[in-house]
């Protein structure tokens, strides 16, 4: 199949956990560390442009500068918000943003370090890291900020992931879930009819579709892949099987059990039993992997919803959607589980202008002015109102509006990206066959208790 010429870049996930990470995400500036920033007057940032450099008093006629920190989502991402800085600049022409876009795999020791010198980024966008920051004293309490009626778009749940110690630290701005993609002419080439709603039905339509198609030995069309490293693809099975991800005290793993086990050697019997998942070694980066979907070699590929402008952009494929496969649990909330998020835009405690910090986020997060965003990059908003706004009639979107009614984001914690960063060892050693599941689990947790200390 012909590539478009424009290949969608990627971004790591650092969200969710996700979001949005997680929030997690993925898009073009990831994987190469750069970092570039625009305002809607033009200029760089420097080093030290934070919460503290700024000490121009909007009272005194002076432009207030804010610096506004977030990682991609999109190959647009400065565009995007060059745009939607200007339209906020024509309410508040004494309000000057400045926004500085950050390599997903570099974000939060970036944030880390710039907090602790006080020169954090005035507002910024946090996911599953942020109570870290919480903690320390970073993201200023939105509680005097935030009216009723402002809350009052948002549900509960929403409002509490984005809470720290029963203060609101964040206004929500995107939701995402996660569904499985798949090449339609694929599935009709093989007389698949119905796609599949369990794990078993999963592993079937795999088998089916995975073809030695030149007949030379070798296989060269796969049932799925997942992605590369990417912390939640196992995951999602370890909690359809009916385990937590967190201990109770969101310091450890809450897998280290029987489900846990179940759920990951379902992870391996799919790579390394039936061998219908693209095997690591037939490539090197994300690009790599992901042009075998592109090209018809692989029929099923789960990701975050936000990829459908991604798939789209880089190839022709007769492209579908459908809900990740329900696994083996009791009860909806772990059978039905797949990777959500929830990225918030926070206020640091250090800048010297919380108002006008406040008056930007207020600005974005109403449903008219962030549906520029989120439609660009195909999320979700954690507001219904947003939602109604968008997506009319858009197939692939309708699978995952399904799930964001009902969104199970997993707890933000201290310790969220040593989840992560755990989880992609974990990943590597049950793909690559170096441990067993229950090895790997342990592993984990042992790795995580070194860490936490629980």
């Amino acid at each position: 199949m012909k590539m478009k010429k424009k290949l969608a870049m990627l971004l790591c996930a650092g969200m969710v956990m996700g979001l949005l990470s997680g929030c997690g995400g993925n898009g073009q500036k990831a994987d190469s560390g750069n970092e570039s920033s625009g305002s809607s007057n033009a200029g760089d940032v420097s080093e030290d442009n934070g919460a503290a450099s700024g000490s121009e008093d909007a009272s005194s006629g002076e432009a207030v500068k804010l610096t506004f920190w977030k990682s991609p989502h999109s190959d647009r991402e400065d565009e995007i918000w060059a745009s939607m800085i200007a339209e906020f600049n024509k309410e508040n022409p004494n309000i000057q943003v400045e926004f500085l876009n950050v390599a997903w795999d570099s974000v939060v020791e970036k944030e880390t370090a710039a907090f602790a010198a006080g020169t954090g980024p005035d507002i910024s966008f946090q996911t599953e890291q942020f109570p870290l920051y919480a903690k320390n004293g970073y993201i200023l309490s939105l509680e005097d900020y935030a009216d009723e009626t402002k809350r009052s778009g948002y549900p509960a749940s929403a409002l509490a992931y984005c809470s720290y110690d029963g203060q609101l630290m964040g206004i929500p701005f995107v939701a995402l879930n996660s569904v499985m993609f798949y090449n339609k002419d694929m599935f009709a080439e093989a007389g698949i009819t119905e796609v599949p709603t369990t794990w078993d039905e999963m592993e079937e339509v795999a088998k089916k579709l995975t073809l030695d198609k030149d007949g030379d030995g070798q296989t060269d069309q796969w049932g799925m892949m997942f992605e590369m490293d990417d912390y939640w693809q196992p995951l999602t099975y370890i909690i359809q099987a009916g385990a937590d991800q967190w201990n109770e005290n969101l310091t450890n793993i809450g897998f280290n059990n029987e489900q846990g086990v179940e759920g990951l050697t379902f992870f391996d019997k799919l790579y390394n039993q039936d061998k219908v998942v693209l095997p690591l070694e037939k490539y090197t980066n994300k690009e790599e992997e992901r042009a075998y979907f592109y090209n018809g070699q692989v029929a099923m590929f789960p990701q975050q919803i936000h990829y459908t402008n991604i798939i789209k952009e880089a190839s022709d494929i007769n492209l579908g959607a459908f809900a990740i496969p329900a696994g083996p649990a009791s009860d909806e909330a772990h059978s039905k589980w797949n990777f959500a998020n929830i990225g918030m835009l926070a206020i640091s405690s250090q800048t010297q202008h919380p108002d006008a910090a406040w008056k930007f986020v207020e600005f974005i997060t109403r449903p008219e002015v962030e549906k520029t965003y989120l439609s660009e990059v195909g999320f979700f908003s954690p507001q219904l109102a947003t939602n109604d706004l968008m997506y009319e009639g858009d197939e692939i979107m309708a699978v995952a509006a399904e799930g964001i009614a009902s969104l199970q984001v997993s707890p933000a914690s201290d310790y969220a990206n040593a989840m992560m960063q755990n989880l992609k060892i974990l990943y590597e050693n049950v793909a690559r066959s170096e441990k067993s599941p229950a090895d790997a689990i342990q592993g984990m947790y042992d790795a995580m208790k070194a860490i936490s200390g629980e």
